[in-house]
């Protein structure tokens, strides 16, 4: 017979790997950002042709001129291998820079037919659109905490509760005496507030929203929609609570019947 915390225990892991990809994108979009920074921008023109320059450029030019194949270098190694959601797709570096940062950015850093100039206004269009996408991503890494953590609660205060259910086969309902089976239904109240109590503070996570100054907030029960996506159950909590508290039920009533004959 399937254990009913299970929908439960694959969302935490769910939860757990989400969590695991979001802060590697984090990191990777800090990672070239800082790069950007680094990276000097130029008012020369033609100064990121990769094709070289015209007769005479100086070699300091030739050097600027490897601005936007080093953010591009840059991107590529920090950043796509943890923004690219499949490998068959096996998107170009410009697809992605595209997808992450906008076409208009993906063609300015383009080595051809691009703007072929690592600007001042490019730099900042790079970092703007650098900072929210880290917005994003930090802001997700929060939901995803909040939610492992309260994963994590629910599966502790479940599986207790699933424990201080009493037996309430036949052949212990027979053997009770009165003060056992109040005993019994005293126990089964006590799981059933407890798992009122599950389903509350779940519900308070749901409601929560999460936000940063450059982010509009994300509603903590869209994203716990989005993880569930692939699975049966989008509500892993709110299910295993049904199911625990209608065991209690039918508990409750095999108690109340066997206090009934027992008078």
């Amino acid at each position: 017979m399937p254990d009913p915390l299970d929908p439960l225990l694959s969302a935490r892991r769910d939860a757990r790997n989400e969590h695991r990809v979001v802060s590697k994108q984090r990191d990777a979009f800090r990672r070239f950002k800082s790069h950007v920074e680094a990276t000097s921008a130029t008012t020369i023109e033609g100064a990121c042709s990769d094709g070289g320059g015209p007769a005479g450029w100086t070699a300091t030019r030739s050097s600027s001129g490897d601005a936007c194949r080093t953010v591009r270098r840059a991107f590529a190694e920090l950043v796509q291998p943890h923004v690219t959601e499949s490998d068959d797709e096996n998107p170009s570096v410009h697809q992605t820079i595209a997808a992450e940062l906008t076409e208009e950015v993906a063609v300015a850093l383009a080595a051809k037919g691009g703007g072929n100039q690592f600007t001042p206004q490019l730099k900042r269009a790079i970092l703007d659109h650098t900072a929210q996408r880290l917005a994003e991503n930090t802001v997700m890494v929060r939901v995803l905490e909040r939610e492992r953590t309260s994963l994590d609660e629910a599966v502790d205060d479940l599986k207790a509760a699933r424990g201080r259910l009493p037996a309430t086969d036949e052949a212990t309902l027979i053997l009770a005496d009165t003060d056992d089976l109040l005993e019994m239904r005293e126990e089964l109240a006590a799981v059933e507030s407890r798992l009122d109590g599950v389903a509350e503070r779940r519900q308070e996570v749901l409601r929560h929203v999460s936000a940063t100054g450059l982010k509009a907030g994300i509603r903590h029960d869209a994203v716990v929609e989005y993880l569930s996506s692939d699975r049966a159950v989008t509500y892993p909590v709110l299910s295993v609570v049904g199911r625990l508290t209608a065991r209690c039920e039918k508990k409750r009533d095999a108690v109340h019947d066997a206090l009934r004959d027992d008078d």
